[in-house]
C-alpha cells in the first residue's frame, strides 16, 4: 500500500501529509456516507491534512457550512484529533454579492468562531483568509489574526488568493511589529494555470512568476488548490470517443495546455504512472514545500493521488512542461 509521505508545516506540532484532502465536495456532491469513506481511506493511506472552508456547500439549498459540519462529525467519529491537521477558510464574500468583500474584523471573527462550532474544535491548526481586500492595510489582518492566535483559536494562519506583493508587505509588517506573519499561501496553481481561461468570477489569484520567486526566497509553504487542473490532463489522455462531451470547452483546453498535455502523456507512459501523477509531480518537484490540495470524488481518484506522491520530475522535465504551458515560471 502506498503511504502518503509527510513534511513539517512550520508552527504546527504534527507533520502534515504532502497532499491535502480538499473538502469542497463534502456533504454535497458526496453524501455523508461517501465523505466518511473517503476520509477513512485517506487516513489509512497516511493522509492527515484536510482542508475545507466556511462557504463550502453553501451553493446547495438548505444547511449552510455543511462541509465543515460533516468534517466535524467525521473528526469526532475518528476519535484521534491529535493525529490530524485541520484547516479551514473564512472571509469569503457572500455568494449573493461576490463583489462585496467580507473582511471586517467582526466578519472574520464570526466566520472563525462559526467554523470552530461546526468543526467541533477548540483550535484550528491552519486558518486561511479565503480572499484579500487590497483596500485594507495589511496590518488590519495581521493584528487581528495574531489576536486569534493569542486566544488559542488558531495555531497558524495563511493567505489564500493573495498576491506576492501583499504577502511581502504583510510579513514585513509582522516582523516590524514582532508578530506572527502568514505561515502558508493557498493560490490557484497547477500545470496549465497560466494559460487557462479566466474563472467566471473574480477573487482568484493565479500562481505566477512573482509568487514563484517569493516562495523561492522565503521557503513559505504553498498549499495550492485546483492542483490537478480540474482533470484536464487525465481527460486529454483518454481516447477521443471517451472524452467528455464538453471537453472542448474545458477551462484548461487552450493550445499551450494541449502542448503540455502531450508531454504529460509521454512522461506518464515512460514512468508507468497515471497522467494525474505527473500533474501532481509537477507541483511536488519544487525546492520549497508544496502540499497540493486534491479534490477527490472517488476512492479510485484518491488512490491515484496517493501514488502520485512518489513521483518527482527532473529539472529538464519540469522545464519542458513550463515551456509548453507558457507558465513564465523558472526552474532553479
Amino acid at each position: 500500500m502506498t503511504r502518503i509521505p509527510t513534511c513539517s508545516l512550520p508552527g504546527i506540532p504534527l507533520n502534515a501529509s504532502m497532499v491535502c484532502l480538499g473538502g469542497v465536495f463534502f456533504g454535497n456532491e458526496l453524501d455523508e456516507r461517501a465523505t466518511f469513506a473517503l476520509l477513512d481511506r485517506f487516513a489509512e493511506l497516511g493522509g492527515n491534512f484536510i482542508d475545507t472552508a466556511r462557504i463550502y456547500s453553501d451553493w446547495v439549498p438548505g444547511e449552510t457550512s455543511r462541509s465543515e459540519r460533516v468534517l466535524g462529525d467525521w473528526i469526532k467519529s475518528h476519535g484521534r484529533r491529535d493525529t490530524l491537521v485541520i484547516s479551514t477558510k473564512g472571509a469569503h464574500p457572500s455568494l449573493q454579492s461576490l463583489d462585496q468583500p467580507r473582511t471586517g474584523a467582526a466578519e472574520i471573527r464570526a466566520d472563525l468562531e462559526g467554523s470552530l462550532r461546526s468543526l467541533g474544535l477548540e483550535t484550528i491548526d491552519l486558518y486561511w483568509l479565503h480572499r484579500d481586500d487590497p483596500t485594507r492595510p495589511v496590518g488590519h489582518y495581521i493584528d487581528l489574526l495574531n489576536t486569534f492566535v493569542r486566544e488559542g483559536k488558531v495555531r497558524v494562519f495563511g493567505a489564500s488568493n493573495w498576491t506576492a506583493a501583499r504577502l511581502r508587505a504583510a510579513n514585513a509588517y509582522a516582523r516590524e511589529t514582532g508578530q506572527l506573519g502568514f505561515g502558508a499561501d493557498q493560490p490557484f496553481w497547477c500545470l496549465g494555470v497560466a494559460q487557462s481561461r479566466p474563472p467566471p468570477y473574480s477573487g482568484f489569484v493565479k500562481f505566477d512568476r512573482e509568487l514563484d520567486q517569493f516562495h523561492h526566497e522565503t521557503r513559505l509553504p504553498v498549499v495550492p488548490y485546483t492542483s490537478q487542473a480540474n482533470g484536464f490532463f487525465s481527460k486529454f489522455a483518454l481516447p477521443l470517443p471517451e472524452r467528455p462531451a464538453n471537453f472542448e470547452r474545458h477551462d484548461f483546453n487552450t493550445p499551450p495546455n494541449v502542448a503540455a498535455a502531450q508531454i504529460v502523456v509521454e512522461l506518464a507512459t515512460a514512468k508507468g504512472v497515471a497522467p494525474s501523477a505527473i500533474v501532481l509531480g509537477y507541483l511536488l518537484s519544487r525546492p520549497y514545500p508544496v502540499f497540493p490540495i486534491i479534490g477527490c470524488r472517488t476512492l479510485a481518484q484518491l488512490e491515484n493521488s496517493a501514488q502520485a506522491t512518489q513521483v518527482r520530475l527532473s529539472a529538464n522535465e519540469l522545464q519542458r512542461l513550463e515551456s509548453a504551458s507558457q507558465s513564465g515560471l523558472t526552474v532553479q
